[in-house]
């Protein structure tokens, strides 16, 4: 009677062990089902099976100048880097994409620099009997005045556009937020090298803003 108590103990005693590494087994299983499913949730494809792009130059109608060029280039950099829809001309490319910068402004702050020229006072008079004109080295420059603020920040919404070349159907239209900051007065130096940084920094701080628009642009075309 002993002996089958223990045998029965020892039975129930394996079932027991058999059963829990069965359900550590399934659940083991179910955390890789699930980790695989997480990570092949989103995958690449280009829209209607693109396979060339052409960027058309940039479009601004926004009220302050900017170097939209950049913006161009930097679109044409980030597929050029992704690789998955070539570049190509108009006439053989797939689809075409259209920039469009339709507003900027800019917020100015810290000290405003104002920039005066007037080297020459000496302006003769031109019709006191002389035979012709005076030359460029007469005449008195004229005063140009400029200014700028020691500190700008920048914002410009760029609407971007794709378009289906074979079905002329809008595939995407998004508008997409640029910023900036433009730091330009460093230094005892001559305002018109301040005016130089203040425009070169305000170059640089819109192309590191392009950059990112671009790779924004690609990824929401390709990632499904």
């Amino acid at each position: 009677m002993l002996s089958n108590m223990i045998i029965m103990i020892t039975t129930a005693r394996e079932s027991r062990k058999k059963l829990i590494t069965c359900l550590s087994f399934t659940l083991w299983m179910s955390g890789l089902v699930g980790c695989a499913y997480r990570l092949t949730n989103l995958h690449t494809a280009s829209p209607n099976n693109i396979k060339t792009i052409h960027v058309e130059a940039v479009y601004d109608t926004s009220l302050e100048a900017v170097p939209h060029e950049q913006l161009w280039d930097e679109l044409q950099r980030a597929f050029a880097t992704n690789g998955q829809i070539r570049l190509a001309p108009a006439k053989t490319a797939d689809a075409l994409l259209r920039a469009h910068v339709i507003r900027t402004q800019t917020v100015k702050a810290g000290e405003r620099k104002t920039l005066t020229t007037n080297r020459r006072t000496r302006e003769p008079d031109i019709f006191a009997g002389q035979k012709a004109p005076p030359g460029p080295g007469q005449l008195r420059d004229l005063s140009t005045a400029d200014d700028y603020y020691v500190k700008t920040g920048w914002t410009s919404i760029v609407k971007i556009e794709l378009w289906d070349l074979t079905t002329r159907k809008l595939l995407l239209q998004r508008d997409y937020p640029m910023s900036g900051e433009v730091l330009a007065n460093r230094g005892d130096l001559p305002a018109q090298i301040h005016h130089l940084r203040h425009e070169e920094s305000f170059a640089a701080s819109f192309k590191t803003a392009a950059r990112g628009v671009a790779e924004k642009v690609v990824t929401d075309l390709l990632v499904r």
